[in-house]
């Protein structure tokens, strides 16, 4: 399917439809390829698509990292703020 999409692509830009490309075939990109490609006859964000395609899910070790401290902290401060209400 791929090498048939390919050949059309190359079809389209012998024909003088320079904009013609592959949406998520590469699978080197931030999504490590699509489950399915996408014929653009334009740039993506004319079609409401990210040019540079992410998994968000990558981030989430991070995020749980993040949201721990912020847990941590926020019980270190009601700790603190109710130890110096005792005194």
């Amino acid at each position: 399917m791929r090498t048939r999409a390919r050949e059309r692509v190359d079809q389209l830009h012998n024909q003088g439809v320079t904009d013609a490309q592959l949406y998520l075939d590469d699978p080197d990109d931030g999504i490590g390829g699509g489950g399915s490609i996408f014929l653009l006859l334009d740039e993506p964000e004319v079609y409401g698509l990210p040019p540079d395609p992410v998994v968000t899910t990558r981030d989430l070790p991070h995020m749980w990292r993040n949201a721990g401290l912020a847990a941590m902290t926020l019980a270190a401060s009601a700790v603190v703020s109710f130890l110096g209400r005792r005194r």
